[in-house]
């Protein structure tokens, strides 16, 4: 439990140490292990020729230790309590009698990464002579449809092996089939000679996609059939089902959840976002009876710890609700929970202003949520992605949500719902429409696995400074966030990816370039377990899958951006003079930390490598007399103290080599 009362927090309140490496300490959230410094993810880098200064580690600061940053991410949902966990695909619904309850593995990045399997474990040996895979007709999530896939229950894998065991031990092989089939609805019968068993061990091979979350194995029902055609595989005789992997969702399952929302706080990080998409702070799940509003305890509490641990919150407040759908769906949600997929990328139940009813219902759950987080949160964002309904109706919902939270909170701080892109056009109607003087935020999501030698990309930092000067003409005087971004480097690879090193150095530079732009920023996401295709998260979703949990472990890019929390403790964004000398193109962002501390970040910038790819640069500091400097590696997390010279009234670095990722020099004068 977290340190209570005004105790300093420390990360021993999360994480348990569970192993030392070279005498530093693993912490372990969960079944996450977190290295206790940065791993030396490029052993024997250099970072000024003929430097024979120690390389030192920096001891990261953890989120309560840091004064500020503009880092951050979004977390992927939030903890929460059991009723709110819905979960439609767990594996007990292949025994429970009912094949409109599904069970799905977790999705893979390609149908034959590894096998997906069911194991049923009968009370006593009976004898079994067929099974049937019994495809849903609807199954869960009937009601939406995402991505180009089956439907969950209606996935049957492309190759099967049956295996009967009496003792768990020895196995006999009673069906191979390399070219399986089966109806998309109703049962398809496994039939082999009957034969005594305790144990039926169901594998499956080549599979494919279910929705959008890869290829899978789903199904409604198993049953495990005596001679007599009698269904053993059910829980009311006694029969236990395990599975190799379970989907818990895009939003996860909560004991994940519970597990690595400290994570943020190890990071260091200072901002993170809630509420958009699938979480416990939507509408639909806030309001889960008519009338009836209430946070979901555990998300409650897990807001209250944040902020006590020095991070920002940004609250999104988002989506419809069921309840005032015509017609009304969803009003019985112990039905709901393992019939439907609760999550809006499948289910979506519109937005606020869809009727005049329902826009009354989002106004009172907004003064709802104002009133309830109002000393807690940052900013209040409105609606998330908001684009598809065009801006003219975006703008008018946002006209009649702004008096709500003013009356509920006058000093509440409202941020612009974030676009899809960076999508100046969209942003400025909204100011053109006479918004700017009641908003704090404007906010986009920029790049999503963008190749780093586009155009668009290669020329933000020109677009962002272009577009500020716009949003001031407009009248904005507030903040900038971009509240989503992303590299993915998923194992086994899809046809857009780049490597875990490529993904570290990448992002390692636009956080970099927006904290150097001011700009608040927020990878997307902190973790994320339930879609490992496109490997939205800091951590590594092994391809090779349990259930129930399986544990995600850092990637290169947790590691970078933990230590540029750290690096970047208290600078702000500044300008003053530097030359540098290189035969390369390079991008540097200025800083500095109170009066006598600067700091510069300067990176090659395009494509990366998974190794050291490096270039000489002399930095100068024109008419500053340098008291001591030092050069940080992002990648490795260690610091060394810079040789330099002063030529009149300047300071000379010689020899810095700079890399294909942020290297950073500190300097007092």
């Amino acid at each position: 439990m977290p340190s209570s009362g005004s105790a300093q927090p420390k990360i021993e309140d999360y994480a348990t140490v569970e192993a030392r490496c070279d005498g530093i300490p693993v912490y372990a959230f969960g079944y996450t292990y977190v290295y206790g410094v940065s791993p030396d993810l490029l052993p024997g880098t250099i970072l000024q020729e003929d430097n024979r200064n120690p390389m030192v580690k920096l001891r990261p600061k953890k989120s309560w230790e840091i004064n500020h940053n503009l880092c951050g991410s979004t977390p992927a949902r939030e903890p929460k309590t059991m009723w709110n966990d819905d979960q439609p695909l767990l594996p007990i619904h292949l025994i429970d009698g009912d094949p409109e309850t599904a069970w799905s593995s977790r999705g893979g990045t390609c149908p034959d990464t590894h096998p997906e399997w069911i194991r049923i474990d009968l009370p006593a040996e009976s004898v079994v002579s067929s099974i049937a895979l019994v495809c849903s007709e609807q199954g869960p999530g009937a009601h939406g449809q995402c991505g180009s896939g089956l439907k969950p229950g209606k996935a049957l894998p492309g190759e099967l092996t049956v295996k009967l065991s009496r003792d768990a031990k020895q196995w006999d092989t009673v069906y191979e089939n390399a070219n399986f089939s089966g109806p998309e609805a109703g049962p398809t019968v496994v039939e082999f000679p009957a034969q005594s068993a305790k144990q039926v061990w169901i594998i499956g091979r080549k599979l494919r996609p279910v929705q959008n979350w890869g290829p899978c194995f789903s199904v409604g029902e198993v049953q495990v059939r005596s001679p007599s055609g009698e269904n053993l595989a059910l829980v009311s005789r006694g029969a236990g089902v395990t599975v190799s992997s379970t989907y818990y969702g895009y939003g996860m399952d909560r004991f994940t959840q519970a597990m690595l929302w400290p994570l943020q706080y190890d990071l260091g990080f200072k901002w993170t976002r809630v509420g958009y998409d699938m979480g416990m702070y939507l509408w639909q799940y806030v309001e889960r009876e008519k009338g009836k509003l209430q946070i979901d305890p555990r998300a409650d509490e897990a807001i209250s710890d944040a902020w006590r641990n020095g991070v920002k919150v940004i609250l999104c407040l988002d989506k419809a609700n069921w309840l005032y759908h015509d017609p009304p769906r969803k009003v019985d949600w112990t039905e709901a929970r393992t019939r439907e997929m609760m999550e809006t990328y499948y289910d979506h139940p519109g937005w606020p202003d869809a009727s005049p009813e329902m826009l009354a219902g989002w106004l009172r759950y907004v003064d709802y949520m104002v009133r309830h987080f109002k000393d807690r949160v940052a900013y209040l964002e409105i609606c998330n992605e908001w684009q598809g309904i065009g801006a003219e109706r975006y703008i008018e919902l946002v006209k009649a949500t702004i008096p709500v939270i003013k009356t509920a909170a006058p000093e509440a701080r409202i941020m612009l719902g974030s676009t899809t892109g960076f999508d100046r056009e969209a942003i400025l109607a909204c100011l053109r429409a006479g918004l700017a003087p009641h908003l704090d935020v404007v906010a986009w999501h920029p790049f999503y696995q963008t190749d780093p030698d586009a155009p668009a990309y290669r020329s933000y930092r020109d677009d962002v400074k272009a577009f500020k000067l716009q949003c001031a003409a407009l009248g904005f005087t507030g903040r900038y966030a971009a509240t989503e971004w992303t590299w993915a480097a998923p194992y086994p690879g899809t046809a857009q990816w780049c490597s875990e090193m490529q993904k570290a150095k990448y992002a390692a530079q636009l956080m970099t370039a927006h904290c150097g732009m001011d700009i608040i920023s927020l990878y997307n996401e902190t973790f994320q377990t339930g879609k490992i295709d496109w490997d939205v998260t800091l951590l590594r979703n092994s391809s090779f899958q349990v259930d129930p949990i399986t544990p995600a472990q850092p990637q290169p890019i947790y590691y970078a951006l933990r230590t540029l929390s750290t690096v970047l403790d208290d600078f702000r964004p500044a300008e003053f003079p530097i030359q540098l000398s290189s035969k390369v193109e390079r991008d540097c962002y200025r800083f500095a930390r109170g009066e006598k501390e600067l700091l510069v970040a300067v990176w090659i910038p395009g494509r990366a490598s998974d190794g050291v790819r490096e270039e000489k640069c002399h930095v100068t500091f024109p008419g500053l007399r340098v008291k001591s400097a030092s050069a940080i590696d992002t990648m490795n997390g260690t610091e060394q103290r810079l040789e330099f010279g002063h030529r009149g009234g300047d300071t000379v670095v010689e020899g810095l080599l700079i890399k294909d990722y942020p290297v950073c020099i500190q300097v007092t004068w």
